[in-house]
C-alpha cells in the first residue's frame, strides 16, 4: 500500500525523477529502470519512470490486473489461480536451467484521484525493511505452517524520501510474530491462510510491487512509476541475474503495451464494456 505521501511522491518524481545514489540500469522504450543495492544484502531494489504515449492510465490498470488475459501474451506466465482470502498463487518461467518461482501474493488496486491508478502486489508472510533486515511473519515449520494475514493499512508506513517507496511498509521494534485480518463483522477474529507444501518451482518468499498511472495530458496516453523488488532465492550468478533483468524488464513493458492496442482494438470494434478490477477496500491512498 502506498500512503498519501509516497503517491504524491511519486507524482512529483514523474516530473522530476530522484535518482540520487540510484544506478541508471536501463534506458528502453520510453523508460528507464534505476536500481539500487539493498543494504546488507546481495539483492537490487528497482524502479522505472516512463511514458506510453498511445496506452490511457485505466487500459494499462485494467490489463495490468488481468491475470486470465495475460496468460495469452506473456511467454514466461506458467499459471495461476486465485486461492482463499484473496491470496493469488503465481508461477513464472525463469531461464534454463532455473526451475520456475512461485509467488503467493496479495494485490491491491485503487484509483486516488480520477483517472490515476495504484496497483500494488505483495507476498504474505514476509517482508524487508529499508535497512535490509528481514521480518518473518511465518510461523514456522518450513511454509507447512499457518499465515495470519494483515490488510496493508494495519502496516506501519515507511518514512524517506524516494528510496523508501520501494521499501514494504513493516512493523518496527518488537515485530508480533504473527499478524491478523479481522475477519467480517468481528474484530477479533484471524482469517487463516494455509501456505501448501513446497512443490518442483522455487518459492519467492519476498516480493513488492508498486505502479502508478498517471494520465497524460492529451489523454491518450500515461506515465508510469514503478517499483519492483524480489529475492528469487537459490544462489544465481550475478552475471544471469543481470541478463535476466536486462532482456526481462524490455520484453515485459513492451508486451503489456501491445497487450493494452490489442485489447483496446477488440473494444472497439466490439463495442464491449472495459473489464471491471475487482473491488478493494478504500482506506486511503491504497495501491
Amino acid at each position: 500500500m502506498l500512503t498519501d505521501q509516497q503517491f504524491q511522491e511519486c507524482l512529483a518524481e514523474l516530473k522530476v525523477p530522484r535518482v540520487e545514489n540510484w544506478e541508471l540500469f536501463l534506458d528502453h522504450h520510453g523508460f528507464k529502470v534505476y536500481r539500487k543495492a539493498l543494504p546488507n544484502t546481495a539483492l537490487y531494489e528497482y524502479k522505472a519512470l516512463g511514458h506510453y504515449p498511445d496506452v490511457s492510465a485505466k487500459l494499462l490498470a485494467d490489463v495490468f490486473t488481468d491475470l486470465e488475459y495475460r496468460m495469452t501474451w506473456d511467454k514466461n506466465m506458467v499459471g495461476f489461480k486465485r486461492l482463499e482470502h484473496g491470496v493469488i498463487h503465481y508461477t513464472t518461467k525463469f531461464p534454463w536451467p532455473l526451475s520456475p518461482r512461485e509467488y503467493f501474493y496479495e494485490q491491491t488496486t485503487h484509483e486516488p484521484k480520477t483517472g490515476h491508478f495504484c496497483v500494488s502486489s505483495q507476498t504474505v508472510g514476509k517482508t524487508r525493511a529499508t535497512d535490509g533486515t528481514l521480518q518473518n511473519f511465518y510461523s514456522s515449520n518450513n511454509y507447512k505452517s499457518m499465515v495470519t494475514l494483515v490488510p496493508s493499512s494495519r502496516y506501519s508506513p515507511s518514512s524517506g524520501g524516494a528510496s523508501s517507496l520501494l521499501a514494504v511498509p513493516g512493523l518496527s521494534g518488537a515485530a508480533a510474530s504473527s499478524i491478523s485480518l479481522p475477519s467480517p463483522g468481528s474484530e477479533s477474529a484471524n482469517k487463516v491462510f494455509k501456505l501448501p507444501p513446497p512443490n518442483k518451482s522455487v518459492r519467492v518468499e519476498e516480493y513488492r510491487q508498486d505502479v502508478v498511472m498517471v494520465p497524460s495530458e492529451d489523454g491518450k496516453g500515461c506515465y508510469v512509476w514503478f517499483g519492483y523488488f524480489d529475492d528469487p532465492k537459490g544462489h544465481i550468478p550475478s552475471s544471469i541475474v543481470n541478463w535476466a533483468t536486462k532482456s526481462g524488464i524490455p520484453g515485459f513493458l513492451k508486451g503489456i503495451q501491445d497487450a493494452c492496442l490489442r485489447r483496446a482494438a477488440t473494444q472497439k470494434s466490439s463495442a464491449g464494456p472495459v473489464r471491471d478490477r475487482p473491488a478493494t477496500p478504500d482506506s486511503g491512498i491504497e495501491a
